[in-house]
């Protein structure tokens, strides 16, 4: 049962093979998983954990759908037929749904790659997409010119989410961890262990450091994240206060 500190997450063909039969009874083995409950519930819990980390890893964040439509509308405004063509191949299914999106409101079609390469379609094609991309603009202050005047820079604004700062991408692997801990409940009919010491991590803990690795995110910090769920828990179940 081979981990890895990759941050290639698995992919849903994956997880069978990875969580076979061994490698669940070594996850139950470094757990202490009780010998009476059903080892078969957590095998299943375990493996359809890590099918939904597959898919939710995959999701981009607001600063990666950005970056593909920043991307996509500096190639096709310097008219890069070619770049613009490859992009477009490998456009994650969440930045091509919001330009299809924007496409029908604007009783326009999201081109496909291949218009790209055909001389007759490249410029339609590439206008379609430089329309799609962005959604106005300013002109901002840029370099002073030896004349002592500052030139006009054209800033376009990106048809996408907006950019943030440490933008926190840690949701999918909290979900993982949540899914582990619902499964070892409904397997072994109790919770295990909602806290994590970092100085000694109990059998769960040590167990959701193992899974991480093996769905490609051993750059996790295990135990901060099942604090992590535990504080939210705490947060949510505060009772609410009403001023008057």
């Amino acid at each position: 049962m081979a981990g890895t500190k990759s941050r290639k997450p698995i992919t849903v063909a994956d997880v069978l093979r990875i969580f076979d039969d061994t490698c669940i009874d070594r996850l139950a083995d470094i757990a202490r998983f009780p010998a009476d409950a059903d080892r078969e519930r957590f095998a299943a819990g375990v493996r359809q954990a890590a099918r939904i980390y597959a898919r939710d890893a995959r999701i981009p964040t607001d600063n990666e759908l950005n970056a593909e439509i920043a991307a996509l509308y500096r190639a096709t405004e310097r008219k890069r037929c070619g770049e613009v063509a490859a992009l477009l191949e490998k456009l994650s299914p969440k930045a091509r749904e919001l330009l299809s999106k924007r496409a029908t409101r604007l009783s326009l079609e999201l081109p496909a790659s291949e218009d790209l390469c055909k001389a007759a379609r490249q410029e339609r094609a590439c206008e379609i997409v430089l329309s799609l991309s962005q959604h106005g603009g300013s002109y901002g202050t840029g370099r002073r010119r030896p004349s002592g005047k500052r030139s006009r820079t054209w800033r376009p604004l990106i048809h996408a989410p907006q950019r943030t700062r440490n933008f926190p991408k840690r949701d999918a692997e909290l979900n993982f961890i949540m899914w582990l801990q619902a499964t070892w409940l409904e397997s072994a009919g109790k919770w295990p262990s909602l806290a994590a010491n970092p100085k000694r991590p109990g059998p769960f803990a040590r167990m959701v450091r193992k899974s991480l690795e093996l769905i490609g995110a051993g750059h996790a910090d295990a135990v901060g994240l099942i604090n992590e769920l535990t504080r939210r828990r705490r947060v949510q179940s505060r009772p609410v206060t009403h001023q008057n």
